[in-house]
């Protein structure tokens, strides 16, 4: 079987990128096209009959034909092409669809323009197809190649989302319509008091959350901060001022900058073996040299798509919080403000929602899905870089080759589905349950309240002993909460509050008890 498309332009260029999921190779005995099993992956085998793709050039249309525009290939290869040759091949038909998109990827992408003179006829493409692409509605017309650049990023950071079936199912799903309709299932109970205290409680969450994500117990100054920081979200427009003022409310004050970062960095961990103490380097951002520009990008691209406003917003939080935690701008802090910008993008393109939605609780509860999702990027980049540790300059990393293609140009479908997976997570598990235990506190409170005379520190002790029974008190408890309540009033407020903590585990599948117990 030959290669065809990425598979071969990655031998023949020797461009030592990582596979894709599906590669492309022509079987001379198939007589038809279908797709196997190749390991993890997937080749699609292409009929003998059909046109044998020779060239390199050849193969760029292949590539994009069958498995769409990978920036990264395109950014790598025009590092080695030869563009004497490129030139060649496209002056055969300078019309063509492909050739038009392929000629418009090398002056876009290198800055550099091919002796091609400009096309004055013919009708515009696009130059993703949006039928396989997430784009931009209104994309920049380039009048020399006719090609519409409908990306959804710009040159010095541009992410992809592909249309797989499971993300444009995911696509019809507004998570705070979503959360608004499984609010309402908790009927006439749910009070504008509690949907207030359970948003207050969840915001202290996901502060909680997104900080145990990072394996740190900050002060409670600083905790108190990044709570701000969050209520706050969607207030002020996002740029790079506004995440240099992030970084430091929420950093230690030895690591506050005031710029971006200068040096290399890595996300690892240090560990002992044979008596030698060793760094486990997990991940290397991008080369320091290159963030003010990747980050500019990702700044524009945040413009265009609130502009825009075509692409869905949870995708569009998707691409800025992710970019921002590759590209790893500061020494200290990425990942928290990472997170954080999903709440303020969805803010700023949802301002009038009642609910934050806590994806960081979801996440800390499902941290392997996490990190699978994060090394789709991770281990491509690692597997490419060549680096090294300075020993004796405090283990500084040094990074001996430029992949910066990797960092400016990833695909996020991965990542796309799961935000959405961990949003939904979040609504039917972190919102609803916290609303929950809420109302049965409150149930319960106001039971014994109506009975009997006590003092509220004591009264809140005695609910919580209730709750973390399952509507039982326990016979290590019950001497305690006999000094405050007759046996009689206590097989009454017990029966009431199992009959509606066994409700709502029966109807909503909440159970509170366990809830609780994990607050």
């Amino acid at each position: 079987m030959k290669p065809v498309g990425y598979s071969f332009l990655n031998r023949h260029y020797n461009l030592l990128l990582p596979k894709l999921g599906l590669e492309i190779y022509q079987d001379p005995n198939a007589e038809s096209e279908n797709i196997v099993n190749y390991g993890a992956s997937k080749r699609k085998i292409l009929p003998g009959r059909r046109k044998a793709y020779e060239s390199a050039y050849e193969n760029m249309i292949a590539a994009i034909k069958y498995q769409g525009i990978r920036l990264h290939f395109f950014s790598a290869m025009f590092e080695k092409i030869d563009v004497a040759e490129l030139t060649a091949f496209i002056l055969e038909t300078p019309n063509s669809k492909y050739n038009r998109v392929i000629w418009y990827l090398y002056e876009w992408l290198t800055g550099d323009l091919l002796e091609i003179p400009d096309l004055t006829k013919g009708n515009y493409v696009d130059l993703f197809e949006e039928k396989f692409y997430y784009t931009i509605q209104n994309g920049e017309r380039h009048k020399r190649t006719r090609v519409v650049n409908n990306a959804i990023g710009t040159r010095e950071f541009c992410p992809t989302i592909r249309k797989t079936p499971t993300i444009k199912e995911l696509a019809k799903t507004d998570v705070y319509e979503t959360a608004y309709e499984e609010v309402q299932k908790l009927g006439e109970a749910l009070s504008v008091d509690v949907i207030g205290r359970s948003i207050n409680y969840l915001y202290t969450k996901e502060t909680k959350s997104s900080t145990e994500i990072e394996k740190e117990q900050p002060d409670k100054k600083k905790m108190q901060r990044f709570l701000n920081s969050i209520k706050n979200a969607g207030l002020f427009e996002l740029s790079k001022e506004k995440l240099i003022n992030l970084q430091n409310q929420i950093v230690e004050e030895k690591a506050k900058k005031d710029n971006y970062r200068t040096c290399e960095i890595y996300i690892g961990s240090t560990i002992q073996k044979y008596g030698f103490i060793d760094e486990d380097v997990h991940y290397i951002g991008a080369l320091a040299e290159h963030v003010p520009s990747m980050m500019n990008g990702l700044f524009e691209t945040h413009d265009k798509l609130m502009i825009d406003a075509k692409v869905p917003a949870l995708m569009h939080a998707t691409v800025i919080s992710f970019g921002e935690v590759y590209i790893h701008p500061f020494d200290d802090g990425n990942g928290r403000i990472h997170r954080y910008l999903i709440h303020d993008v969805m803010k700023q393109r949802e301002p009038n929602h009642k609910f934050i939605i806590p994806i960081s609780a979801a996440i800390l509860k499902n941290t392997a899905q996490y990190d699978q999702v994060l090394e789709s990027i991770s281990k491509p980049v690692m597997s490419m870089l060549d680096w090294e540790l300075d020993n004796a300059n405090g283990n500084k990393v040094i990074i001996n080759n430029d992949i910066d293609y990797m960092y400016r140009f990833p695909d996020y479908t991965e990542h796309v589905e799961f935000v959405y997976d961990m949003m939904n997570t979040a609504i039917s598990k972190e919102l609803i349950e916290e609303m929950c235990l809420i109302m049965v506190f409150d149930f319960v409170k106001n039971s014994i309240n109506q009975l009997s005379d006590i003092p509220n520190d004591i009264l809140d002790k005695i609910v919580s002993i209730v709750i973390n029974g399952g509507g039982k008190v326990s016979n290590k408890k019950r001497n305690y909460v006999h000094q405050h309540l007759s046996n009689d009033l206590l097989s009454t407020i017990e029966k009431s509050s199992i009959e509606l903590i066994e409700n709502l585990k029966k109807n909503l599948n909440i159970d509170v008890q366990t809830v609780m117990q994990s607050t």
